[in-house]
């Protein structure tokens, strides 16, 4: 194939996937090689109050981490050496390439997640999507590709586990850490002088997020992660993870907190990238159906 026959996306496919190879490969060496400065320097990208500490098995997930990382650069190097995205009629190293890279970051969210450090995990969040979305792509690029591996949505059940799974626990379980901070957060806004205060309302936020939990149980004992039939649950746990981050918003939005507000937004788009990847599963299982019968 010529280069006057390759279209500009495929370009800009290409170019993203060097980028992508050299951002991991660094990323993981550093991690590697830098020891507990260097992780410090990870755990506190974007926070305001830095953490000077972290529990002792984080020191076992950053290894894993790199691991991961390497592994992923090792992927798409290979298939840039090999020219899958062009040449290749199938993209199988470039795959688990991206899938590396999706594992490696869902890991980074769930570390800043436990310490609170809130932009940090909403940046890993939204690389996963962004990760899916060029997965899809990529995938798009290919005619007749058999369906990935069955590991490939476990990463999208542990996002939005501990995405939703954490803060609802704050909620429900341990609220006496947070509820004074959204009393005094929404004391001046009429939430407030809504019948029982602020607080009802914090309750039900944190009941609609411990729904994405159960529901993602549901799909794991359904077993929708085999990708053999539609994965029903795990779309109605996009659809109310969804949900909550617009109730979010709306109570950022009323009490003039643009910045929070407009970060769930992003939230609710990258949560449509992460669907549209499943809705591209669920057809090609729709297809294969037909296809047999």
């Amino acid at each position: 194939m010529s280069l006057k026959n390759i279209s500009p996306r495929l370009f800009i496919l290409i170019f993203i996937q060097i980028g992508l190879t050299f951002y991991m490969f660094l990323n993981g060496l550093t991690i590697l090689i830098g020891g507990d400065s260097s992780h410090l320097q990870f755990l506190n990208y974007y926070n305001q109050e830095k953490i000077t500490n972290y529990p002792s098995y984080y020191d076992n997930l950053f290894i894993l981490m790199a691991i991961l990382q390497i592994l992923s650069a090792s992927a798409l190097l290979f298939s840039l050496i090999k020219n899958e995205i062009i040449k290749s009629n199938t993209i199988c190293i470039l795959r688990w390439g991206i899938f590396f890279a999706i594992v490696s970051n869902a890991i980074y969210g769930f570390m800043v997640r436990l310490l609170s450090n809130h932009v940090a995990s909403a940046n890993m969040y939204f690389f996963v999507g962004l990760l899916y979305f060029f997965l899809l792509i990529v995938e798009k690029k290919k005619k007749n590709l058999p369906t990935f591996s069955i590991v490939n949505t476990f990463p999208i059940y542990f996002v939005l586990f501990y995405t939703m799974g954490f803060p609802a626990w704050q909620k429900l379980i341990n609220p006496d850490e947070i509820m004074n901070k959204y009393v005094l957060l929404f004391k001046n806004s009429f939430l407030s002088k809504l019948p029982g205060g602020i607080e009802p309302f914090i309750y039900f936020i944190g009941f609609i997020e411990l729904l994405v939990p159960v529901v993602l149980i549901f799909s794991l004992i359904k077993g929708e992660f085999l990708l053999k039939k539609v994965p029903r649950y795990l779309t109605l746990a996009l659809f109310v993870t969804t949900c909550t981050f617009i109730f979010l918003c709306f109570g950022l939005s009323v009490i003039s907190v643009y910045q929070g507000a407009t970060s769930l937004i992003f939230y609710s788009i990258f949560t449509l990238l992460i669907y549209a990847y499943i809705e591209s599963i669920s057809n090609n299982v729709l297809e294969e159906k037909i296809k047999n019968n």
